[in-house]
């Protein structure tokens, strides 16, 4: 009998939505006017960095969370959600909420896993119906976010401890897992896991797969 993935995780960026709300967050904070015009540029700068692997997590970090210091986690969860609703509900991928739904439907532990903080990533969660949800941490200090993280960044390799705890947590290890993951930097937990599936590939990933003979999905095509 074909062995079966018995819990999910899923990219969300470029995976599940098609786009990256780190750089939609910013063209919302510049049109929300909470952040400056030059914003875009850096983001877009940042943005190719990510897709090359080539990222300053630093300096990309003291960027992208600047509109978060010192404010009330309930303000910015109300600028998340209209993020959400402005830039993010209409580019969900409906053949992904399709999958999700059939999984969550089934009792199957689904969970996303994303390196975008989680505080956007909630909104996206919630559509889809997913309640856990892994990413980023931001600070929080007497209800107010500091603009630091808590714990590791989830990039790259920094999404492998958090899908081994999700594993745990469900009675499983990486090898019962199966993830979607879109990019290059997905690599690091693709290669880990028991069933990795390329999704909405770049085509590094594209390659790897081929060579691997990894599925690979297109939810834009389904």
């Amino acid at each position: 009998m074909k062995r079966e993935p018995k819990f999910y995780i899923f990219d969300m960026d470029h995976t599940l939505i098609d786009a990256d709300c780190d750089v939609t967050w910013k063209h919302y904070a510049v049109a929300a006017g909470i952040a400056p015009a030059d914003a875009l540029e850096q983001a877009d700068e940042f943005y190719r960095q990510y897709q090359a692997g080539t990222l300053d997590s630093e300096a990309f970090m003291q960027f992208q969370f600047r509109e978060f210091i010192g404010e009330p986690q309930s303000v910015m969860e109300k600028h998340a959600v209209l993020h959400f609703e402005q830039f993010i509900r209409a580019r969900c991928y409906a053949a992904a909420r399709v999958l999700v739904g059939s999984l969550l439907r089934k009792g199957v532990p689904v969970a996303i896993l994303t390196s975008t903080n989680t505080t956007l990533a909630r909104p996206v969660a919630d559509f889809f119906g997913i309640r856990e949800v892994m990413g980023t941490t931001l600070e929080l200090v007497d209800g107010h976010y500091t603009g630091r993280i808590v714990g590791e960044y989830t990039v790259g390799a920094g999404k492998i401890a958090p899908a081994e705890a999700f594993a745990q947590r469900c009675g499983g290890t990486l090898n019962d897992l199966a993830y979607y993951g879109d990019s290059v930097n997905d690599l690091n937990l693709l290669e880990r896991v028991g069933f990795p599936v390329a999704t909405n590939s770049d085509d590094v990933l594209r390659k790897v797969a081929g060579e691997r003979s990894w599925p690979v999905v297109d939810f834009g095509s389904l």
